[in-house]
């Protein structure tokens, strides 16, 4: 099976900010542009946990997803607002049969 790789960001806004929360993954996906598999919201919305995970073919790809203007710009907006600083993360991703 190919290899891929994730790019997470994780970020805590509150309880109750999920609206806001689907904004800013919306934000994050615009910025991915070609190259990107998926591109995944997470929300627990009782704790106000977010978190947004691109998947990408090859690392080059994710890296610089994670480096670029427009994600820089989310996160610092993300930063400013957040009760935590937004966490960016890169992961090898394996595919795992479920089991039985």
């Amino acid at each position: 099976m190919a290899e891929r790789h994730g790019t997470e960001v994780s970020f805590r806004l509150g309880p109750g900010t999920a609206v806001e929360a689907r904004a800013l993954a919306t934000r994050l996906a615009a910025a991915t542009g070609p190259g990107c598999l998926r591109h995944v919201l997470f929300l627990d919305e009782g704790r106000g946990e977010y978190g947004c995970l691109a998947e990408w073919p090859d690392r080059a790809a994710a890296e610089r997803y994670a480096a670029s203007a427009p994600v820089a710009a989310v996160l610092e907006e993300i930063g400013a607002r957040a009760e935590r600083v937004p966490r960016v993360r890169m992961y090898v991703m394996e595919e795992q049969a479920p089991g039985d």
